[in-house]
């Protein structure tokens, strides 16, 4: 299972094209679409592999927040992608965590896809919901520097009345 997992969500993360940049976030993302990337056309990896590449980029988010270089809400929902895939990967040969597991997952695709997890598709639905996050993480550093302007348009259409 947590093989099928991988691929699918390796061929879905190929279609992505976050195009690297300086910004720490930008550098985030990059990071672990490359590291899949990387997996899947050496064909090499492994759980030891995946967790050592997910430690690594939680550490480095977590000091990128630390230093003001991406926000508290970038920070929580790329966080929440490494401890989702990480939380899909745990060998649980005994299904001691597996209900555990299969809750998180399907929290995790409702939340981002609205879809509920279907019987026979969940490997599928949640390799999209990951390469979806991914998307939605890379618009909203995209669109960053237009937040504030946005935000005061919306409070000046939708705020407090003017008397």
């Amino acid at each position: 299972m947590t093989r099928k997992i991988f691929l699918v969500v390796c061929l879905c993360l190929f279609s992505l094209n976050l195009m690297a940049s300086d910004k720490a976030g930008y550098a985030l993302l990059d990071t672990f679409v490359k590291f899949f990337k990387d997996m899947a056309e050496s064909g090499s990896g492994g759980i030891e592999k995946v967790d050592r590449a997910f430690q690594d980029m939680m550490a480095q988010a977590k000091k990128t927040k630390d230093q003001g270089e991406i926000d508290l809400m970038f920070y929580k929902r790329f966080t929440r992608v490494l401890g989702i895939f990480k939380l899909s990967i745990i060998p649980d040969p005994q299904f001691m965590i597996a209900p555990i597991v299969d809750r998180e997952i399907s929290e995790f695709i409702e939340d981002i896809t609205g879809e509920e997890r279907v019987e026979g598709k969940g490997i599928g639905q949640f390799a999209n919901a990951i390469a979806q996050e991914l998307i939605n993480l890379r618009l909203y550093l995209d669109t960053q520097d237009q937040r504030a302007e946005l935000m005061k348009k919306f409070l000046g259409e939708f705020g407090p009345a003017k008397k």
